[in-house]
């Protein structure tokens, strides 16, 4: 398997090849985000859409918005955090154990940064539509609602340490695009857009 940030690498570089024939579909919504979109597009910035990964997060899993809105306030509060190199034997290890192995003895932050890799995984083969987002939020909810899934799957709903759970896995996807700097593939207005992340993710289908 491929590990996390090696795959964010390959669909940048996948994007990057083929940007010239990349057309630019979708109308300007999806080409030439809003200011706040530009600024949550930065690899190096922890902004995202507070409002819309919380509320989509929350409306796909058990978590509450509480829960998921705790979670981006780490991100913030430990903003220092997303320059750490993500440990890929680690997370591949842990997301080998919780989605082959179908194990639960694993800890709540191994299990959130595995929720994490999922996330991009599905995303980047297809299994998650693009939407009229900028891809950092769309990724961190997407993570942080695997992660509140996956929780109440190995440990029980009321299991201790969820928060510690979606908090990795935010974390996670942030430094993963600190590293891999995919951010500048997709939400800019000089990229291609809806229609560059459909042939990126086409690419790991």
């Amino acid at each position: 398997m491929d590990t996390f940030v090696n795959l964010a690498k390959q669909g940048l570089e996948a994007y990057q090849n083929n940007q010239e024939s990349v057309s630019k579909t979708g109308g300007s919504e999806y080409n030439r985000p809003s200011h706040n979109q530009h600024e949550s597009g930065r690899s190096d910035s922890p902004d995202v859409d507070e409002d819309y990964a919380v509320k989509r997060a929350a409306q796909n899993s058990s978590g509450s918005e509480s829960l998921f809105s705790s979670a981006l306030s780490f991100l913030k509060d430990n903003s220092s955090a997303k320059h750490e190199p993500v440990d890929e034997e680690h997370v591949t290890n842990a997301h080998k154990k919780v989605y082959e192995d179908d194990s639960s003895d694993i800890d709540p932050k191994s299990l959130g940064s595995a929720a994490a890799l999922q996330a991009f995984k599905k995303f980047v083969s297809g299994g998650e539509a693009p939407e009229k987002k900028d891809t950092k939020t769309q990724l961190i909810s997407m993570a942080m609602e695997e992660a509140s899934k996956l929780f109440d799957q190995k440990k029980g709903s009321s299991g201790s340490g969820k928060q510690d759970a979606v908090n990795s896995a935010a974390m996670t996807v942030m430094k993963l695009f600190v590293q891999s700097k995919i951010s500048s593939a997709t939400g800019g207005s000089n990229s291609g857009g809806l229609s560059g992340l459909m042939s990126l993710a086409s690419k790991f289908a």
